[in-house]
């Protein structure tokens, strides 16, 4: 097995085993995420893959991370509407935004048929995925993280891992995309928790 396997197999591991974490935590209702915002990650996970692997030169090895995503995401999607079926499910502006983009990416892909449009589009409509959470740890308030570190600590190492396996043997830029954007706003948000950690720590200590 050459470096570049081992490292996928690492990401396809690492990846289910922050799901099955954050699944575990949603049934022992230690959290309680908004399905909405797992519902536009399904929506950016599976159409990203789809427009990826709807190209004509694609390899399932350099898009690994995309693959376990779609995985992961789905899980904890249909976790969370079990465990949380009785509440209505609200879409805040952030989230209208992200489903409009996902529409406008899909009918583009559709219309043009062509891979890199498609796969573009969905990694604005991750990105702009992200503004909710980036939002709620910038705006600090008193108490714990509502993120954790050691789930986003995590992400930071799959997603670099992810990047590695993308820059090794043949380079297919468009598939490096993806683990690159997942890497960047996850350092983002690792930076946002330390900040709220760093500032209830001094608060406590002014108490």
């Amino acid at each position: 097995m050459n470096i570049s396997n081992l490292a996928a197999m690492t990401v396809v591991l690492l990846v289910f085993y922050v799901g099955v974490r954050y699944c575990i935590k949603v049934v022992r209702k230690e959290i309680s995420p908004r399905v909405a915002t797992w519902l536009i990650f399904e929506v950016g996970v599976v159409m990203s893959l789809a427009s990826y692997l709807g190209g004509r030169d694609h390899s399932l090895i350099k898009a690994v991370l995309n693959v376990a995503d779609c995985i992961q995401v789905t899980v904890i999607l249909f976790t969370l509407l079990i465990e949380q079926r009785s509440r209505k499910i609200n879409l805040t502006r952030n989230e209208i935004v992200s489903l409009c983009l996902s529409g406008l990416a899909a009918t583009a892909w559709i219309i043009t048929k062509t891979g890199w449009i498609g796969f573009i589009g969905f990694q604005t409509v991750m990105t702009v995925a992200y503004l909710p959470t980036i939002e709620s740890l910038w705006n600090w308030k008193h108490g714990p993280s509502p993120e954790p570190m050691e789930k986003w600590s995590l992400n930071v190492a799959i997603t670099l891992i992810g990047v590695f396996v993308d820059l090794t043997g043949r380079h297919d830029y468009l598939a490096m995309i993806y683990p690159l954007r997942a890497l960047l706003l996850c350092i983002v948000v690792v930076v946002l928790i330390k900040r709220w950690e760093m500032k209830s720590k001094a608060e406590s200590a002014l108490q």
